[in-house]
């Protein structure tokens, strides 16, 4: 592939890499999803349709400036529809997505070194490591509300259009909640301790620390699915949580455990 082609068609098969890249393309095709799941009302639904559709692939095609382009370009859109409807909490979801999009959009690439990066082997491990982290701590204390049912017993959540829910849980499965949120934080330090700070931990791998996150996803999933009080989950939802796992697990996976896929030149 030359190095000014508009586009390349990845390899999909079952390997780390492949199946990273198509969890981060899944994520992406869930949000295009719910931007018209229940019925489309406006053009502004239309245009987060394109918006994350057109990311999805652009990132999965590794289109020239995709990356920056995602990061910048969704949050940015938000910001302007923000201020345009008059909808001025649009940009605290703005800041939101920029966290959530630029890590998904970044880490896969970083994970396989992509040469457009123009970093040396040191400093992408370094900077992946930190954004996971970072990545990590956002799902398990922002996003999956482990960290509230494991302290309080329930999980609140108001989406600002009349569907706010409680999610309750019985002390038992308090009790398993709190093993996930233990499970979590174990990892991400299993994780900073062996990636960020290349520590030695007896056998454990930085792909440890992100499965231990993964099971507090998983774990907080299943209670959002059986929770009294929980909404109906739906078969995109799984395909989220199926995507969040795959950067979280995938990630590790390919950039510290020395695999081919992530040193293959391209």
């Amino acid at each position: 592939m030359s190095d000014d082609a508009l586009f390349k068609m990845p390899t999909i098969d079952l390997s780390a890499k492949s199946l990273l890249m198509l969890s981060q393309l899944a994520i992406f095709a869930v949000f295009a999803y719910w931007s018209v799941e229940d019925g489309v009302e406006d053009n502004m639904q239309y245009l987060f349709l394109v918006m994350m559709a057109g990311a999805g692939l652009a990132l999965f095609l590794s289109v020239p400036n995709a990356r920056i382009g995602v990061t910048l370009g969704i949050p940015a859109v938000m910001v302007v529809m923000g201020l345009v409807t008059g909808e001025y909490e649009i940009m605290f979801w703005a800041v939101f997505m920029m966290i959530m999009i630029g890590s998904i959009a970044y880490m896969p690439a970083m994970a396989v070194g992509d040469p457009t990066l123009g970093l040396d082997d040191e400093s992408r491990l370094q900077r992946l490591g930190i954004l996971w982290v970072v990545f990590a701590l956002f799902m398990v204390f922002g996003m999956s509300g482990i960290a509230d049912m494991a302290t309080e017993g329930e999980y609140t959540e108001d989406n600002g259009d009349d569907d706010e829910f409680t999610i309750v849980l019985d002390s038992t499965q308090q009790t398993i909640a709190q093993g996930g949120l233990a499970a979590g934080v174990i990892g991400v330090l299993v994780f900073l301790l062996t990636a960020v700070m290349g520590s030695e931990l007896g056998p454990m791998r930085p792909w440890h620390g992100g499965a231990m996150v993964a099971v507090a996803i998983i774990i907080s999933q299943y209670f959002w699915s059986v929770g009294e009080g929980a909404p109906a989950q739906s078969p995109m939802d799984y395909l989220m949580i199926l995507g969040f796992i795959g950067i979280l697990t995938l990630t590790p996976c390919v950039a510290y455990e020395g695999s081919s896929d992530s040193s293959e030149s391209e």
